[in-house]
């Protein structure tokens, strides 16, 4: 009796086509890509908080579009506790 299974999934053809293209440029199977991609989402998941995983796209009103180009245009000064962090000094 096989211990694998088989699930159906739909997406779009953007996706489809760059795990078309990835798959056959370093010549792996899709399912062993879609298994991997799957245990490592479902791994970070369960081991990050729900803040450290930032959605791939993110829907701004204009208000709130404006605030951030702003904000980007002229960054704040890092903080000492940021810098601290960045060196790794904060483990």
């Amino acid at each position: 009796m096989s211990d694998q299974s088989q699930i159906s999934a739909t997406i779009s053809a953007t996706t489809k086509e760059k795990l078309d293209r990835f798959t056959e440029s370093r010549g792996l199977k899709k399912n062993f890509v879609v298994e991997q991609a799957l245990l490592y989402f479902m791994e970070a998941r369960r081991e990050l908080p729900d803040e450290a995983l930032t959605p791939a796209r993110l829907v701004l009103d204009a208000k709130a579009f404006d605030q951030l180009a702003a904000r980007l245009a002229r960054p704040l000064p890092p903080t000492d506790e940021l810098r601290e962090l960045m060196r790794g000094h904060g483990r």
